[in-house]
């Protein structure tokens, strides 16, 4: 648990970074679904409930259980009625149909093995007209992340997500490191 703690430390500081410019782009209607896919250490899982309202729910979806054990504590510590935990596996999230105003995944693409397969899989989860947004690591050539296999070409996520069934709706470019989309669900826009 003390590594889980530390890791969880680690993601969340490096998570702060130009994070209120991310979830300003985001585009968040108070009571929204909105499930966080890879929520670590839940930097973003709590800074999301504070724009879905009381109104609105955040799922912490992780593959670590100790992750998610630590967001319960914290949830159950603020008497937080808002936020729900599901375990993930590697190959696919289970969310309910239709569920999801928006999906956030965070430096989690990377790490999918069989990404059309799970993409399309939980293009089942988002409501109609929803989103998803993407941010991983690019391959820059500096540092550690850029060149240690844990970065997605971007025009890899672009062409993934179009054969999934989702649109390209908006790319960002404001961070250095990482690749920042959006993708609808469908061709059509947000009603």
């Amino acid at each position: 648990m003390l590594f889980s703690g530390i890791w969880a430390v680690m993601l969340n500081n490096r998570a702060k970074k130009d994070s209120q410019r991310v979830l300003e782009n985001l585009d968040i209607r108070t009571g929204s679904v909105i499930a966080d896919i890879g929520s670590g250490g839940g930097f973003f899982t709590f800074e999301l409930v504070k724009r879905t309202g009381t109104g609105g729910k955040v799922l912490a979806a992780d593959t670590s259980e100790q992750l998610l054990a630590r967001i319960e504590n914290t949830v159950r510590k603020k008497q937080l009625h808002n936020i729900e935990t599901v375990i993930c596996r590697e190959d696919g999230c289970p969310l309910p149909k239709e569920s999801c105003d928006l999906i956030f995944m965070r430096n989690v693409f990377h790490h999918i093995k069989n990404p059309v397969s799970y993409f399309t899989k939980l293009g089942e989860s988002v409501k109609p007209g929803e989103r998803i947004a993407i941010i991983d690591w690019k391959i820059t050539g500096r540092g550690f992340v850029g060149r240690s296999g844990h970065a997605t070409p971007e025009a890899e996520i672009l062409k993934i997500m179009q054969k999934a069934g989702f649109s390209h709706l908006q790319a960002f470019d404001f961070l250095s490191d990482q690749s920042f989309h959006i993708f609808c669900k469908n061709a059509y826009e947000r009603p």
